[in-house]
């Protein structure tokens, strides 16, 4: 309890981390309200649903980028080092990190999806009544949990990355340009050969993928489960080399 008391802390306490967590809680929940009293593209459920799944993507980031800042200002300024020795057993502390940023991340993004979707609903429907509510049907729910966990899933590769890299710009720059760079042109070769297919065998296309309700064709995507499963699979490995790579090296 203390390893969480301490790492909420010094999350909470640094102002970069407040003006983040701020700009990813507040700018899926504006643009929606925005689109929404300005727009008319916003037909259905699931119109209004790939909205946020769009936006909050920004925000995954950011709960990625938070992360990542958390652990690498640790390296950088040599503050992990009274940490490791108040607490020899390196995995308690970074463990007990890691579950405060998983968190944070999980209450923000809760927050951020139900005032998303209800403050959408309340602005297109007629008299504040819900005209999407009675739609809500299992894709739907499902696109709304993939949007969590790919946050999820972020804020723990920001933190392995953190692991491994220790240095801020460093890995802050691997893992915004990453998904947003990367991949993206890995599929622009992919498409050049032909094999646009092979697209689903890239983590983040695929962890990106359990957010919206048209999952295209079967054979560009994998399916939303085993597509998370993959993603998931690539952030856990990053997560445990990175705690691997602490515990074995100088802090």
């Amino acid at each position: 309890m203390n390893t969480l008391r301490s790492e909420w802390i010094k999350l909470s306490t640094l102002n970069v981390i407040k003006v983040l967590l701020a700009v990813a809680v507040a700018f899926p929940i504006v643009v929606t309200a925005l689109t929404t009293i300005l727009g008319d593209g916003i037909r259905n459920s699931e119109d209004l649903a790939d909205l946020i799944s769009g936006l909050m993507l920004l925000s995954s980031l950011l709960f990625g980028v938070v992360a990542a800042i958390g652990m690498t200002n640790e390296f950088n300024f040599n503050t992990i080092r009274p940490t490791f020795a108040a607490q020899p057993v390196r995995i308690k502390p970074l463990l007990g990190k890691l579950a405060v940023h998983l968190g944070v991340t999980v209450v923000l993004t809760t927050l951020v999806l139900g005032a998303s979707w209800i403050g959408g609903s309340v602005i297109v429907g007629d008299e504040g009544q819900f005209p999407f509510w009675d739609t809500f049907g299992i894709p739907i729910k499902e696109a709304m949990l993939g949007t969590g966990l790919l946050a999820v899933g972020l804020t723990m590769l920001g933190f392995g990355l953190g692991l491994l890299i220790r240095n801020t710009p460093a890995t802050v720059s691997f893992l915004l340009l990453w998904p947003l760079l990367g991949e993206s042109i890995i599929r622009g070769l992919f498409s050049a050969l032909d094999h646009q297919e092979w697209a689903k065998y890239l983590p983040y296309f695929e962890g990106l993928n359990m957010g919206f309700v048209d999952r295209g064709d079967n054979t560009d995507v994998m399916s939303r489960f085993n597509g998370g499963a993959y993603f998931f699979t690539w952030v856990i490995v990053i997560t445990i080399f990175g705690l691997i790579r602490t515990e074995r090296s100088d802090a």
